[in-house]
């Protein structure tokens, strides 16, 4: 029997343990990695710096998606973390570089500047046919930030925000800790990126303000504004549960994704009580009667979905 113990396994006042939190050492390595390590089948790499890390998983040169990590991952050092995203891509065969965040700073490092600068400037994003950028709120700003390094990429960006420098969105009152971070660096007002990107496609709730005062900072003639009421800032799991995430990000990462196509899928929301309870909290006091014939209208769709309702599988990566 071994007598060397992870750290997960020592006493508290053990000398080589690490103090705050407890890495389990002997869960069985993610997928990702399985791919990556020296034995793996896949190709690609594993880069680690001071506050992210980068992963790399080759498989087509005819598309790349670039994944950043939200604000929700930052603190899980569990060894089953993944990037953002990579079941999905993987299963659709797209390359995939995934940023991991290691911080809450809106990716305000002169070290991931710097590593993306680099990626650009030695051809790596013009190895393949297509690139999309994408992610959700810290995650999303990070995806149009740096779009201005792929010139012509799509971005999809779930709930974004496009800056949070005081002086341009003296408004935005969320994120005290990135908002303290250095916005003098590059890459610090998503709305300089605009005219770089091919396609936007941006999914936001109109209804939750500060979010729809970003999104009017980032239109421009080549954003596709995507509107999901009552998501408040979490439009991509209330598109996972309706079970359209999956087919529109396809879409999106595309670009065949119309608006009309979007509104379409999306009355779908119909039949999801968080949307109902949305517009019974906005409407209840000014549009009661209307509230009330939606309700019962729920109520009738509801019925009927779950006497034609499919199991979905929802285990995508794509988090909020």
């Amino acid at each position: 029997m071994t007598e060397e113990l992870s750290k997960s396994q020592l006493k508290p006042d053990h000398p080589d343990r690490t103090t705050g939190y407890e890495r389990i050492l002997t869960d069985p390595a993610p997928p990702w990695f399985v791919e990556l390590y020296p034995g793996g089948d896949g190709k690609g790499f594993l880069q680690k710096l001071e506050r992210h890390a980068i992963s790399f998983h080759h498989r087509s040169e005819e598309r790349l998606v670039v994944s950043f990590d939200n604000i929700a991952v930052v603190n899980d050092l569990s060894f089953a973390r993944e990037p953002w995203g990579w079941k999905f891509f993987r299963d659709r065969n797209w390359s995939h570089l995934g940023v991991f965040a290691r911080t809450k700073a809106w990716f305000r490092d002169e070290e991931i500047i710097t590593y993306l600068e680099g990626k650009a400037r030695e051809g790596f994003f013009d190895r393949f046919g297509q690139v999309v950028l994408t992610g959700s709120s810290m995650g999303a700003f990070a995806a149009l930030a740096f779009a201005r390094l792929v010139p012509g990429a799509t971005v999809v960006a779930f709930n974004p925000q496009s800056t949070l420098d005081e002086r341009l969105v003296p408004w935005e009152t969320r994120y005290r800790y990135g908002r303290i971070q250095n916005w003098d660096l590059p890459y610090g007002d998503c709305a300089e990126s605009l005219p770089s990107i091919g396609r936007l496609y941006l999914f936001y709730d109109p209804f939750f303000d500060l979010d729809h005062k970003h999104a009017q900072r980032l239109m421009g003639p080549n954003t596709t504004i995507l509107k999901t009421w009552f998501s408040n800032h979490f439009s991509a799991p209330m598109l996972r549960k309706l079970g359209l995430l999956k087919p529109l990000m396809n879409g999106a990462m595309d670009g065949t994704l119309t608006e009309a196509q979007f509104y379409q899928m999306f009355r779908a929301r119909r039949t999801l009580p968080w949307y109902m309870r949305g517009l019974e909290e906005r409407g209840a006091e000014t549009h009661a009667q209307l509230v009330q014939a939606a309700r019962r209208k729920f109520k009738t769709l509801r019925r009927e979905s779950r006497r034609n309702a499919e199991p979905q599988d929802d285990a995508d990566g794509l988090d909020a």
